[in-house]
């Protein structure tokens, strides 16, 4: 998985993820976002690209959510699609943190 920061250093941080979260790649997503939810107050993960979602990637996603919230803060998730969107809606990730077609879509939600 490829983790790209598209606006670093901004209130709300844009992180776009490529390719899958699956088992071998949730602890790094975890490792590599940790910091950045510690100084934001909104986080938008772009989820177009990222083609595969694993439970354990459901994890990750949860436990930056439940992070962000511990803050005050809100996360949404955007971009979903095919295999991936069938899993977190699925798997009632969309109560907790509805999802956004676009990042243009999650940036409003944020506000």
């Amino acid at each position: 998985m490829e983790i790209v920061y598209v606006n670093p250093g901004e209130p709300v941080a844009e992180i776009k993820l490529i390719g899958h979260l699956d088992t071998l790649e949730a602890p790094a997503l975890l490792e590599q976002v940790r910091p950045v939810v510690e100084n934001v107050s909104g986080l938008i993960l772009d989820c177009s690209e990222m083609s595969y979602l694993t439970s354990t990637g459901l994890r990750a996603l949860m436990n930056i959510g439940k992070a962000m919230l511990a803050k005050q803060g809100k996360m949404v998730v955007c971009g979903l699609d095919g295999l991936a969107k069938t899993i977190y809606l699925s798997a009632g990730f969309a109560q907790i943190f509805p999802p956004a077609e676009t990042v243009e879509d999650a940036r409003e939600a944020l506000q």
